[in-house]
């Protein structure tokens, strides 16, 4: 009952010093409105002033009361001396808490920033918020303007300001202790985790559409063409060159390029070789940033032929990366930027992140393009040419052996043992043998035809070696007329 009591004391006193008008209320205007002695009234407004609910300003010798519209800004409002032990330490906890807190009344006007949002904005106590965060004069550009026109209780976005920070804005409506209303916003700063997310999500999205190009491609050139497409799509720049290593030659070759003019001079052509050339000799990035006048770049030469590459095509940045994978170079990747484009440190770094995997891509296609070219001399060979898995079964035979042997159809010799086309089968079944021991063998057997004529022949087989150990068989025929 006596808490009770209290309480409609408390009532009575806030709802006289409202009455009384927004000018505020001396103790004796209250003392009498209540009647209350002084000492009990002050004890009475003390406890209301500790609970946020009641503030005063020190006019004179004279104390002015109000009702406290915010709390949390009558508590900050507080000099040091004024405050009490538990306004000390919750003001220390908001203002030293590692995300942003932020009151608004219902006209947008910035009630309270702690100390997270005053590092970012300033003190800006009094101002508009939409005009402080984004430079705005729309009061509807934030989706707090949801809580205030009353359509939604409570808001959860992700904002861009007016510096380009990324925002998580959490907001909600509270109630004041006289009937008023206010916004509460939990702010933080994202801007660094969207852009970690943002590099994450593009290299995943880059070697995705690398391994599908390393997989739809069969010439080097049209592996290049479809990178620096994808690419460009991730990550944007106006010009760019895929030259391929000869380190035979010591010569690049351009093998692909995307953003240029139909027809390029033959300076920008060789200037731009040079550059590539230098990344790889240097077997490190090569970075010219015009705006710089080639900060960095001791070799004159280089740094004449960076600034006429530049202005044959206004360029602001010049990027060139060596594309290596297991220490072997196969080429270099040439990303260019006209004035007033550049290229962020995250896509920079993102660049490097996939040059192996685009050097691994050329690799593959090299080798396959090796393999087919030598597929092809295997197959228009003279010679019969057939090879067996290591069971001894015939996995390949050129057109040479089709004919030599008098078949037409390879489904007549594909998959059968190789020995059934010799005379002695046993004594094939031994060449198998000592082949898959030794790794080699060269001799003489008799062939066996379709029709059961034989011939000499000359065999020299060897074994194929793969990264995991041997895999088959790969024997040349030669017609002979004696065995010798």
């Amino acid at each position: 009952m006596k808490v009770k009591a209290e309480e409609e004391v408390y009532a009575k006193i806030i709802d006289v010093i409202q009455n009384i008008g927004g000018i505020g209320a001396t103790i004796e205007e209250i003392s009498e409105a209540v009647q209350l002695g002084r000492h009990t009234l002050s004890k009475y407004l003390n406890h209301l002033r500790a609970d946020g609910r009641v503030s005063y300003k020190q006019i004179g010798r004279a104390k002015i009361w109000f009702v406290s519209k915010s709390p949390l800004q009558h508590i900050f409002l507080l000099s040091e001396e004024e405050k009490t032990y538990t306004e000390k330490i919750f003001s220390r906890i908001l203002s030293y808490m590692p995300e942003g807190i932020l009151i608004l009344d219902f006209d947008y006007n910035i009630l309270f920033m702690n100390r997270y949002l005053t590092a970012l904005y300033g003190d800006c106590i009094g101002q508009k918020y939409y005009h402080v965060f984004f430079g705005s004069a729309r009061h509807d550009h934030s989706r707090i303007a949801e809580i205030i026109d009353g359509s939604s209780a409570e808001v959860e976005s992700r904002e861009e300001d007016k510096e380009g920070r990324i925002l998580d804005i959490k907001a909600r409506r509270v109630e004041n202790p006289d009937g008023s209303f206010s916004v509460i916003a939990i702010i933080q700063d994202v801007t660094e985790k969207v852009r970690y997310e943002k590099r994450i999500k593009n290299l995943s999205e880059l070697h995705r559409l690398l391994g599908e190009s390393v997989n739809r491609s069969y010439t080097i050139h049209q592996l290049c063409s479809t990178i620096l497409k994808n690419l460009r799509d991730v990550i944007s720049f106006d010009f760019g060159d895929i030259l391929i290593y000869d380190p035979v030659k010591d010569m690049l070759f351009s093998y692909a390029q995307i953003g240029y003019p139909v027809e390029e001079t033959i300076g920008a052509e060789e200037w731009k070789r040079r550059i590539a050339m230098e990344a790889i000799r240097r077997k490190k990035v090569f970075f010219f940033d015009f705006l710089d006048r080639g900060k960095g770049m001791v070799e004159l030469g280089l740094a004449q032929t960076a600034f006429r590459l530049a202005g044959e095509y206004n360029l602001q940045e010049i990027y060139a990366i060596p594309l290596k994978t297991k220490g072997e170079l196969h080429g270099a990747l040439l990303i260019l930027c006209r004035t007033g484009r550049t290229i962020s440190e995250e896509d920079r770094s993102l660049l490097e992140g996939v040059s192996e995997a685009i050097a691994g891509g050329i690799a593959k296609i090299k080798a396959e393009e090796e393999w087919r070219l030598k597929a092809n001399a295997i197959r228009i060979s003279t010679q019969p040419i057939f090879m067996t898995n290591l069971e001894g079964n015939q996995t390949y035979v050129n057109h040479a052996f089709m004919e030599m042997w008098g078949y037409e159809s390879e489904r007549e010799v594909l998959g059968r043992p190789c020995s059934e086309f010799w005379k002695d089968e046993s004594k094939a079944e031994d060449v198998l043998t000592m082949v898959r021991k030794k790794g080699t063998w060269e001799g003489y057997l008799i062939a066996l035809r379709k029709d059961g004529s034989e011939f000499n022949a000359r065999l020299s087989a060897s074994l194929v070696i793969g990264k995991k150990g041997p895999f088959q068989l790969v024997a040349v025929v030669t017609p002979a007329e004696s065995f010798k």
